[in-house]
């Protein structure tokens, strides 16, 4: 079967054709139009996972800053789950710190997204640019400067 023919008409048979070709260093069976596609999405989807990870993070960060009278468990613990899965994505992906402001923006917004959506708060209530620089959000302790209101994750829930 041809192997962009193979590629569009079944996908995982595709790429065990093109594994067992690069295992066995068959050069002129590989697609290498669609392997460099491939590729470069496999990047792009590390890049959306940091993302998406910082959203969940930055958005209870804010509901924990702005709603500081509905904390609970769930947030702290979701708080504390986001800031590990980071920490592991980073150690796993180690060239991704380049892209950490660019992260921190995306995440951002996002973040207030979720927080709008799981608070009765008006969105004039949050900041327009994100207020977190990215080592004090993944900060257990929180900010020195600002009363813990970043959550202290080092310690059990003491709601």
């Amino acid at each position: 079967m041809d192997k962009p023919f193979l590629y569009d008409q079944d996908f995982y048979g595709w790429t065990q054709q093109q594994a067992k070709a690069l295992e066995q260093r068959l050069v002129m069976e590989l697609d290498w139009q669609h392997l460099q596609e491939e590729i470069q999405a496999l990047g792009r989807q590390e890049f959306r996972e940091l993302v998406s990870r910082l959203s969940v993070l930055l958005g209870h960060l804010l509901k924990w800053e702005y709603q500081p009278e509905q904390r609970s468990r769930s947030w702290f613990l979701t708080i504390r789950e986001q800031r590990r899965a980071i920490h592991r994505h980073l150690r796993q992906n180690p060239s991704l710190k380049s892209r950490i402001e660019e992260a921190l923006l995306d995440g951002f917004e996002a973040g207030v997204d979720l927080a709008l959506r799981e608070t009765n708060l008006p969105l004039r209530t949050f900041p327009e640019h994100c207020p977190y620089l990215f080592d004090d959000a993944m900060s257990t302790t929180g900010y020195a400067y600002a009363d813990n209101f970043l959550c202290d994750t080092r310690q059990d829930w003491e709601g």
